[in-house]
């Protein structure tokens, strides 16, 4: 007798419009969880959805001090972390990535040495913090932020932490955003009771997050002006059996 468990389904929901409209039908939209293949086109999303935020109030905005290595690691992230520990999925329409949620293990293990390690041994660099983080000016910052984060884990325990929650905001209708989001956040919030947890580092994600149903469990300074949002999700109500999305 075969052991191989059931392939994963695909979710799938069309989209129609009126037959008096004069515009194209929207392609249908299939929500499923990621792969390995999928991996580029996520990450390519998470840069073009990315937002820099002023971490220390000097009016320059703070990315990556090397944006090609931040977009490796992001890679490697998803292929060690989310992949074998977390979970990722993704929504596509006419072949393209127009939604993506990448969430990695509650353990906290994303901040951990032993994955610095291995960025830094599959990167071939000496300090991933120095070509991945905003600047050495603003480690400090950064690090103390990091803590405070980890701090919130260890607090609530969560299964996941929703790290990126991506729309294709120049492909979609603006009015499906957060029907989107909805979508590729589902499957796991409803996937058991146990608590996930998310987090943003600006104020458009964290409103987008709150719109899909993530409440505010609290915020961690980020330099001068700013804070990382963590919220947790909202469970099924009591005695209602979870929607599958």
């Amino acid at each position: 007798m075969s052991t191989q468990p059931a392939p994963e389904p695909t979710i799938t929901a069309a989209h129609h419009t009126s037959a008096a409209a004069a515009v194209p039908a929207v392609p249908e939209t299939t929500v499923r969880r990621g792969t390995l293949v999928d991996v580029n086109a996520v990450v390519r999303l998470m840069r073009a959805g990315a937002a820099p935020v002023d971490i220390n109030g000097d009016g320059i905005l703070d990315g990556p001090h090397d944006e090609e290595t931040a977009a490796a690691a992001a890679r490697l992230a998803l292929s060690h972390l989310s992949l074998e520990s977390g979970d990722l999925w993704v929504a596509e329409r006419g072949g393209r990535l127009v939604a993506a949620s990448v969430w990695l293990p509650g353990d906290g293990r994303a901040l951990s040495a032993d994955t610095s390690h291995l960025l830094a041994r599959e990167l071939h660099l000496d300090d991933v913090s120095a070509a991945i983080g905003p600047g050495d000016h603003l480690r400090g910052e950064v690090e103390a932020t990091a803590t405070g984060v980890f701090a919130e884990l260890l607090a609530n325990r969560p299964r996941l932490v929703l790290a990126s929650l991506t729309v294709a905001t120049g492909e979609v209708d603006p009015r499906e955003v957060i029907e989107l989001a909805r979508r590729v956040v589902h499957p796991v919030v409803h996937a058991d009771e146990s608590p996930v947890l998310a987090v943003a580092i600006d104020d458009a994600r964290a409103r987008l997050l709150r719109a899909v149903g993530f409440t505010t469990v609290s915020t961690v300074p980020l330099g001068e002006l700013n804070a990382v949002w963590v919220g947790r999700a909202a469970r099924p109500a009591p005695g209602r059996t979870p929607i599958r999305a």
